[in-house]
């Protein structure tokens, strides 16, 4: 899954060499096991493991035909007649290889149509056995059919398909980790795989991987505490990659993400089921209450400019002192003794009485229409 920095309770890198770890497999160093002094262990039942590969520098040392990959055979007549000697070829010293084997065919190139041509050097017809289980991967690479083919004496038979050399196109990292996440069309299941690895390189060249380069993903695994990993590297065909001893480094990404998301406290309106909502941030917050509070107003508003009030009804009240309005939580002020006063402060009181008087009735007017709302 993408990464959200907005769950992570903790983050390990793990560095491993593999010249530094326990080998499980006799003769290849692409199967390993590492055992950690440090565990890395979550904390509770809301957090979760995620593992992503961080990087890796591996040297381009496997051969496209060997006899690991099973790709270095092609029977004729019902027994092995060509076997490559296992190394690395490009298409101009395979074909050398084939016209000077004791193999009674030879091969030509065109480079225009990608595709290989064997011709009957032998006095007698022959057949290829391009469907024997030891001749079908370099049958393939070759641009054959997996089907056999009788060639008679000096006939010549050009592949159906593009000449592939490229045998091994990506790195899988294995590990015995189950994961939650991980789905291939191999198997059409979950698979304990935490990343594919594109080979892009030349022979001898160092393979490098960035997870900046890709969609950043990390596999999810459901234990509580790793002490030991598996690890394997194979290639798209499931099969161990043979480096020849040659070590690489790579780096794993270990983070601790919590799984439960938070509730947010101003979903909760109107009697309404509280939403799991992402927090908000202090600006997106305040601004979310000006806006509620900017429709109440509109709402009340437009109810008040809706309704109508008959002119002819007059609603008396009992007059209350504005300053008593909005302090009931509060103490009440001292009295205030009142001094005689002259002709223009009385007729300054009277305005100012009228003008309070008029403000409290439109106040109680509103109050009363939200009741009869």
């Amino acid at each position: 899954m993408s990464l959200n920095l907005e769950t992570i309770d903790n983050s390990i890198l793990l560095f491993i060499r593999s010249k530094e770890v326990v080998q499980l497999s006799d003769g290849l160093n692409s199967n390993m096991k590492i055992n950690l002094q440090a565990p890395i262990s979550r904390n509770n039942a809301l957090q979760d493991i995620h593992v992503q590969l961080n990087s890796c520098e591996i040297p381009h040392s496997f051969y496209n035909f060997s006899s690991n990959l099973n790709n270095i055979n092609l029977f004729m007549d019902g027994s092995s007649s060509l076997v490559l000697t296992s190394q690395h070829y490009d298409i101009y010293e395979l074909i050398a290889f084939i016209t000077a084997a004791s193999f009674p065919y030879s091969a030509t190139f065109d480079s225009q149509t990608n595709k290989i041509t064997l011709t009957n050097t032998d006095t007698t017809s022959h057949t290829i056995n391009f469907s024997n289980d030891s001749s079908q991967k370099l049958a393939t690479a070759l641009g054959f059919n997996n089907v056999d083919t009788v060639v008679g004496s000096g006939a010549s038979l050009t592949s159906q398909n593009s000449v592939n050399l490229n045998t091994i196109h990506s790195i899988f990292v294995h590990t015995n980790l189950s994961f939650s996440n991980v789905i291939t069309t191999t198997e059409g299941n979950l698979r304990n795989i935490v990343q594919k690895i594109p080979v892009k390189t030349m022979f001898s060249e160092i393979i490098n991987y960035s997870p900046t380069e890709n969609a950043q993903f990390s596999s999810v695994t459901n234990a509580a505490e790793i002490r030991s990993i598996d690890i394997s590297l194979r290639d798209q065909n499931d099969i161990l990659i043979d480096f020849n001893q040659v070590n690489y480094e790579l780096s794993l990404l270990f983070e601790i993400h919590t799984t439960n998301t938070p509730v947010n406290e101003n979903a909760r309106r109107s009697g309404r089921r509280s939403m799991l909502t992402q927090p908000l941030s202090p600006i997106q917050e305040n601004n979310q209450q000006n806006n509620q509070e900017n429709n109440q107003e509109n709402e009340q508003q437009n109810r008040v400019n809706n309704q109508t009030i008959p002119l002819t009804r007059t609603i008396s009240r009992p007059s209350i002192p504005l300053t008593e309005l909005g302090f009931y939580s509060q103490p009440k002020p001292e009295p205030i003794i009142e001094l005689p006063l002259d002709e223009t402060s009385k007729e300054d009181k009277l305005l100012s009485d009228k003008f309070n008087h008029k403000l409290q009735e439109k106040l109680l007017d509103l109050d009363v229409l939200d009741e009869i709302i």
